[in-house]
């Protein structure tokens, strides 16, 4: 019997246009009327997720953040769960690594997005997530932050992931959320490590969850449940897994609940 449902936002809860949230309400209070628990993982900022969990009309949860650097219950708290970082120096050393391919690259620091400049796509990035960014330089974007973000041309990406783990692998682990999305988070931190470390939490076995993402950075947090969804436009490695497929945003949570509930 599935106990807790956790969600990925962009492309399996939120579609391209932004809609997707209020038409998780229904379905969302559907699961909870059955003791479904509703979580959200995802790579944005926890201020972020929270404004989207607030939109779905879910009281209490709990929100993974930064693809697994963050364990946060909402209504949020003043600390969170669970917190991983990269270290100063494996951190500085990325982001250069990162300007050596010409990316572009953003550090979430205890709650605080920072950039190096300012362009169309970390504008853009600001204005989806709904969090403010700050300038700072190389030491500022470094400092042990919970994750940073490349921004490329999606046929440059694999070239800067295999230049990360080749000198940093040890430090960190990379990988793509979207296809011009570098993520690099602390070795070993995933949203699957972030969501054993809940299910323990609330008393919970794997296989008694549910849930559902559309990307490579999704892999690990369908691996890990006993009832993995997907949208039918997700990801190779993420079809690769054999989901449960389902229609794409706004219209998957509704077509979740059916399949948990029926």
């Amino acid at each position: 019997m599935t106990r807790l449902l956790a969600v990925d936002l962009d492309g399996t809860m939120i579609a391209k246009d932004g809609r997707g949230a209020k038409e998780a309400r229904e379905p969302f209070a559907r699961l909870r009327d059955r003791g479904v628990r509703i979580a959200i993982a995802t790579g944005r900022m926890v201020q972020s997720a929270a404004q989207i969990f607030a939109e779905t009309g879910v009281p209490e949860g709990h929100i993974i953040a930064l693809n697994g650097a963050e364990l946060w219950a909402y209504p949020l708290g003043e600390k969170a769960i669970w917190q991983r970082a990269i270290a100063p120096d494996a951190a500085r050393r990325a982001v250069e690594i990162c300007l050596n391919r010409d990316a572009e690259v953003q550090g979430y620091v205890e709650g605080d997005l920072r950039i190096l400049q300012r362009t169309a796509q970390t504008e853009a990035y600001a204005r989806r997530t709904r969090v403010p960014s700050h300038l700072v330089d190389v030491a500022g974007i470094s400092e042990s932050p919970q994750k940073l973000l490349a921004l490329l041309p999606p046929d440059e990406t694999l070239a800067l992931i295999d230049d990360l783990r080749r000198e940093l692998g040890g430090a960190l682990d990379c990988f793509r959320s979207e296809p011009n999305f570098v993520e690099i988070v602390p070795r070993g931190v995933h949203k699957g490590v972030a969501l054993a470390a809940l299910a323990d939490k609330l008393g919970l076995q794997l296989r008694d969850v549910a849930a559902a993402g559309d990307a490579e950075n999704d892999v690990e947090l369908l691996r890990a449940v006993g009832r993995p969804f997907a949208p039918s436009t997700a990801a190779q490695a993420v079809l690769a897994l054999k989901p449960h497929l389902g229609p794409p945003p706004p219209d998957l949570m509704a077509a979740i609940a059916d399949e948990i509930l029926r």
